[in-house]
């Protein structure tokens, strides 16, 4: 099997170690999807990130969970001593 030309856009070299036995395996499972192995390694790789962000930025509530978030969210704001104190201390944060 060949490897497909790179689109300009690919800049960019990951590089991984594997043991003869992981090897082995990734070939064989794009084999059997009848891919190169690069394109079988980007893609999996890619779908398992976009999972593993997808889980840490979503926030999934009961709608138990929900009420109760919201009913916090409605109470009236208490003020934090040491935030006072910071803002008395510096009142305007620095530009950047």
């Amino acid at each position: 099997m060949s490897e497909p030309a790179l689109s300009p856009s690919r800049r960019h070299r990951l590089e991984v170690r594997v043991t003869p036995e992981q090897g082995a395996l990734i070939r064989e499972a794009a084999d059997l999807e009848d891919t190169t192995v690069s394109a079988f390694v980007l893609e999996t790789v890619t779908t398992r990130a976009n999972r593993v962000l997808r889980q840490r930025r979503d926030l999934t509530l009961s709608n138990d969970a929900f009420d109760r978030f919201i009913a916090e969210l409605d109470k009236p704001p208490v003020p934090v001593d040491e935030l006072v104190a910071l803002f008395k201390r510096h009142p305007r944060l620095p530009e950047g």
